[in-house]
């Protein structure tokens, strides 16, 4: 026997005669928001019993339910759509500042020659600085587009072990402020028909992953092909903090994380980007952790992908 439903959206229903025919009503909704009945009726000049009436009523309750939760539901998706439209708003307005900051710095940059040590200095970490907001709004628009299946791909052909070794280098700096290595092993060519900036973003949010959560050990990214299945793959694993399993898929969705432990920047929405591209890319990415152990990305490819 199931618990019993909420009070708040029980109904009671009733059993009336009228000569021949037994009818049973139970009214649909909450008690606070009536908007249907739900009837029964017999014309055997037999009334219905109590169990008929426990069952309509049974069957009420579980209308009544359906009926919140379906109400509930596209409430919820509706406010989503607000936020969503508002965060993609909001990116692209927040670019056109950030333009402008780009292009003081870039033109403080070319006369680093003149400013005084100090003054360089800063220059450099608002650099920085402007690199990391540019990033952090386009994960946000990538997000919109993800969520509304309008990521767009630019197919063309590469060896998947030459953006690995691109990315490698472009991230060897903040690898070592981590205490880091990264160690490669590329089982290539491993060449194949996809988007390379995707793919490099795939990369490079595998790979952050890994250093921001490996606990200053090292990382490893291996990469190879599996001609029998027709995939290439390519797999991130760090010696970290790991994952415990029932937070393995939550991982992958926006503005989630598989700890809570020290302080963490972004938003959250690294992995959940990975895995929007590489199902785009007609993949898929799973992760193997446990805490204490680290964490292995892995992720499968077909060679050719179709628009």
């Amino acid at each position: 026997m199931e618990a019993p439903v909420d009070l708040a959206v029980t109904v009671r229903g009733e059993v009336s005669l009228d000569g021949d025919r037994s009818r049973i009503s139970v009214p649909i909704g909450m008690r606070t928001d009536r908007f249907g009945v739900l009837s029964f009726a017999k014309f055997d000049g037999a009334a219905h019993s109590a169990a008929d009436l426990a069952l309509a009523q049974e069957l009420g309750d579980r209308l009544s339910l359906a009926i919140r939760n379906a109400r509930e539901h596209m409430s919820m998706a509706a406010a989503l759509g607000d936020r969503e439209r508002l965060i993609s708003i909001a990116a692209h307005e927040l670019r056109n500042p950030l333009c402008s900051v780009r292009f003081c710095l870039q033109t403080l940059e070319r006369t680093g020659g003149v400013l005084a040590p100090q003054a360089a200095r800063m220059v450099e970490i608002m650099t920085r600085g402007e690199r990391k907001i540019a990033r952090l709004i386009d994960d946000l628009l990538d997000l919109g587009r993800i969520r509304s299946g309008q990521l767009e791909l630019e197919l063309s052909s590469f060896d998947l072990c030459d953006v690995i070794r691109d990315v490698g280098t472009l991230m060897e700096a903040q690898t070592v402020d981590t205490g880091s290595t990264l160690n490669m092993e590329l089982d290539g060519p491993v060449v194949g028909r996809w988007d390379r900036a995707r793919l490099d973003q795939v990369v490079s949010n595998l790979l952050a992953n890994a250093v921001k959560y490996g606990q200053g050990r090292p990382v490893v990214i291996r990469a190879g092909a599996d001609p029998q299945r027709g995939v290439a793959w390519l797999a991130v694993a760090d010696q970290g903090l790991g994952i415990e399993a029932h937070l393995h898929e939550g991982i992958f969705e926006p503005f989630k994380r598989g700890t809570s432990i020290g302080h963490r920047e972004g938003l959250g929405l690294g992995l959940f980007i990975v895995r929007g591209i590489v199902e785009q890319l007609g993949g898929a990415v799973r992760v193997d952790s446990r805490p204490g152990s680290g964490a292995t990305f892995l992720v499968e490819l077909p060679f050719q992908v179709s628009q």
